[in-house]
């Protein structure tokens, strides 16, 4: 891993995109976007958990539901409360 991280500065790549890491994009309280993730393990309309190469991300809220997910992407709307990395 730190071979791949040294590359991706030395040519100015983005990092999550050559370590796989989650990007995560979070628009007011309304909608989550996260590429990068490797699959989805919950979802209700309370919680949403998502697996990623940082660990699993816990999403907690609201009415959540999927708006739209993709292999590279998951987006995921409703009124968000918290999120955060489960240990």
């Amino acid at each position: 891993m730190k071979i791949a991280k040294k590359m991706a500065e030395a040519l100015e790549l983005p990092r999550e995109v050559v370590l796989r890491l989650p990007l995560i994009c979070l628009t007011g309280r309304t909608e989550l976007t996260v590429e990068n993730y490797k699959g989805m393990l919950e979802y209700n309309e309370e919680e949403i958990r998502i697996n990623t190469a940082e660990g699993i991300l816990s999403v907690r809220g609201r009415g959540l539901c999927l708006q739209r997910m993709t292999a590279e992407c998951v987006a995921i709307g409703g009124y968000i409360i918290a999120m955060e990395f489960l240990t």
